[in-house]
């Protein structure tokens, strides 16, 4: 069996919003680890990371955090040091290793091609979480796709004619490995909840805030990032029944989420940026046995119960309150599936995955 190894982006859990890395990327990545998957874990940093690092960070034992002094110091040195990082990294890594990349860009596609030119027995793998096609134009992200398709093997979360098919794998999210078990849903309760990235085509939180604002019996706890922040405490001042929590600790995020009935996964579908991923925390809020309301299709959860909706806000409303006034008795076959999710994405689905792509 080869030697693998892990690139990913992560910080222990404590620095993961004081650097601004994505909670959802680091909890995807600790959930793969956790399985112990890997032989080796290396973390780089993105290109707007720059100053010195706590001290802890370069002793935690699940990763090697490769961070050069050059980030040390003005913003364009910062950006300069991802190069010499992926030297770093490109010397560390031993002939005949199996490397599985998370996503392709430009803080590991040198090290990719260093390693594709200069240590052709390392076998280049891609896990493929977040990619935007370029519409028209030049973008990165054309080369970086070239990149994705030249690797030995690919493991993505969503469907795409753009990834070559030959030796690939659609998995949509991993499940983290353990015996804990989240509370289950036992009575119904109108009570939705809207996390993450509040960006409009992630979240549509206009649309979402202003649908929420004429069902005065719902209510909406809303938690994250990266959304319009006047608008969500006008709402809140307003709407009794709309909640702002701001960005919350990953545990008291989790105790808010065990609070709701619904999930809602609320991503424009006629956006570039949700074409080639799939949401964390659909998969995440399966797991912990909430309801998921979304406003996409998506074929590589087929047999899981979750509510399909309209992204128009009066379609919308009406789909909602027709979520709320169906019988409790059909309501709880869509609630506490997390058994289900665990069986279709844990971490020996992915081990098993990736055994067959690396043979």
């Amino acid at each position: 069996m080869r030697y693998r190894i892990f690139w990913t982006c992560i910080l222990p859990e404590h620095l993961i919003a004081k650097h601004g890395l994505s909670f959802a990327a680091c909890n995807f990545s600790f959930n793969l680890m956790g399985g112990g998957v890997f032989d080796k874990v290396y973390s780089s940093m993105p290109l707007f990371v720059g100053g010195e690092m706590q001290k802890d960070t370069f002793t935690d034992k699940r990763f090697e955090l490769i961070y050069d002094k050059w980030r040390y110091k003005s913003r364009i040195w910062q950006k300069l040091a991802t190069f010499k990082e992926q030297l770093t990294i490109f010397k560390r890594i031993p002939k005949g290793a199996s490397v599985w990349f998370y996503n392709l860009n430009t803080i590991n596609a040198l090290l990719f091609i260093l390693l594709k030119l200069f240590k052709p027995s390392v076998q280049l793998n891609v896990i493929v979480l977040d990619f935007t096609p370029v519409q028209s134009g030049f973008g990165l992200n054309r080369i970086y796709l070239k990149l994705i398709n030249a690797a030995h093997g690919r493991i993505c979360l969503a469907h795409s004619p753009l990834f070559k098919k030959n030796n690939s794998v659609i998995l949509p999210g991993v499940v983290p490995q353990g015996e804990t078990e989240w509370p289950i849903v036992q009575e119904t309760r109108p009570t939705f909840l809207l996390s993450g990235v509040l960006s409009p085509e992630i979240s549509m939180l206009q649309m979402v805030l202003e649908a929420f604002a004429k069902m005065p019996e719902c209510e909406l706890h809303i938690t994250g990032s990266k959304g319009d922040e006047m608008m969500l405490q006008q709402y809140s001042t307003t709407c009794h029944n709309i909640i702002w929590h701001g960005q919350l600790p990953f545990a008291d995020y989790l105790n808010l989420m065990h609070q709701m009935t619904f999930q809602l996964s609320t991503r424009d579908a006629t956006s570039p940026e949700n074409q080639c991923n799939f949401p964390s925390k659909i998969i995440e809020a399966l797991f912990h046995n909430r309801i998921v309301v979304s406003t996409i299709t998506y074929p590589q959860i087929e047999g899981v119960n979750y509510f399909k909706v309209h992204g128009d806000k009066e379609e919308f409303i009406n789909d909602i309150r027709t979520i709320v006034a169906t019988p409790q008795t059909k309501l709880m076959t869509y609630a506490n599936q997390g058994e289900r999710v665990k069986q279709m994405f844990g971490i020996n689905v992915w081990k098993q995955a990736m055994e067959r792509i690396e043979m």
